[in-house]
């Protein structure tokens, strides 16, 4: 019996030696933010209405994730990402109600060869607007709509990211689950850019398909510069839409628009943007940003052309490392076409507040 009890003894102690070098071999990190701000919009519907609401972050949407990695030996890592998107005024989930509904990957990653990874992630004209815009692809409608064009997240994607000294490369194909076709609702994307000291710039493309196989593309170029406290964005993106994707997002939910043909008058846009961000001391942040698009054949229709001017700013004050307090106002005005895009007249102001904590 006693032998038994000392062989048990030792057995148990060996397993919580190997349970505590796996867990020391790897990495999980619980991460997040709660972002929180009253808005305030006018022009909300054709009587020239106003709303004020409690409402999810300006820049940073509210989200929470786990992270990780295991070290495999050699320079070798296998990573996982689960993040979960909600609304801190509800508890509601965003993404259509998804668990994880910004990203779900596994993958494996190596120092010298990059990262390869599959499941639900961003696609690639996203990942790289994200770094190249001033506001990070802004959440309040009032500055992120030109980035609806960048698809944002997507299902069933096998990517591929590597670093090369000052050369970032990224390549993603998403599945189309179509029986039967390789092309239909598939997608594929590329984006590259070099870090040249203070300066960065760069380009992507990409192109999404439909289960009917029309397929919308989009391509742009960016560029920043840091000097001192102080650094400027400047960027293009163009697109040609067959699917009606585009105008699915940008439409007005409040709006009656009739939908002519897509196909055969895909939505050509083209949209420029720059923008500065200022750190005028060691607690503020300011950031400016201005957006232009021009767009032809909106909603199907040949020749239905629109204009649409967006302007940004938003201040940032931190009261610690992890804890900020901001202020953000955005103007629209749009003409021809693009007044589908607003709710009620042509133009619209937002006004915003909020607490954002990050853990």
């Amino acid at each position: 019996m006693q032998r038994n009890l000392r062989a048990a003894a030792t057995a148990a102690g060996l397993a919580l030696c190997a349970c505590a070098q796996a867990q020391s071999a790897s990495n999980v990190t619980l991460y997040g933010i709660i972002d929180q701000s009253i808005r305030y919009t006018n022009h909300v519907d054709d009587g020239g209405g106003s709303k004020l609401q409690l409402a999810n972050g300006a820049i940073t949407n509210s989200r929470f994730g786990l992270k990780g990695d295991e070290d495999l030996g050699d320079g070798s890592r296998a990573v996982f990402r689960l993040e979960n998107g909600f609304d801190p005024q509800t508890g509601m989930a965003n993404q259509n109600g998804r668990l994880f509904g910004r990203y779900a990957y596994v993958g494996l990653s190596n120092d010298r060869w990059g990262t390869l990874t599959a499941g639900r992630q961003g696609a690639e004209s996203f990942n790289f607007f994200g770094e190249f815009d001033p506001l990070t692809v802004g959440n309040y409608m009032g500055n992120s709509w030109p980035f609806l064009i960048t698809v944002g997240r997507l299902d069933n994607l096998l990517t591929y990211a590597g670093k090369f000294g000052g050369l970032n490369l990224g390549l993603t194909y998403g599945f189309g689950k179509q029986f039967g076709s390789m092309r239909r609702g598939s997608y594929w994307g590329a984006r590259a850019s070099y870090d040249a000291g203070p300066l960065s710039f760069g380009g992507t493309y990409q192109e999404m398909r439909d289960p009917d196989d029309r397929a919308q593309r989009m391509w742009g170029l960016g560029a920043r510069y840091a000097l001192d406290a102080a650094r400027l964005f400047v960027g293009y993106m163009g697109g040609r839409d067959a699917s009606g994707f585009v105008d699915s997002l940008l439409n007005a939910p409040t709006r009656t628009v009739a939908q002519g043909s897509p196909g055969a008058n895909p939505r050509k846009d083209m949209t420029l943007y720059t923008g500065l961000t200022y750190q005028a001391t060691p607690r503020l942040a300011l950031t400016g940003a201005y957006y232009y698009s021009d767009a032809k054949n909106i909603n199907g229709f040949e020749g239905n052309r629109g204009k649409r001017h967006a302007a940004v700013l938003l201040a940032e004050y931190s009261l610690s490392k992890r804890t900020q307090v901001y202020g953000t106002v955005d103007f629209n005005r749009t003409s021809g076409g693009a007044n589908a895009e607003m709710p009620g007249k042509n133009n619209q102001t937002g006004l915003g507040v909020g607490l954002r904590h990050i853990f």
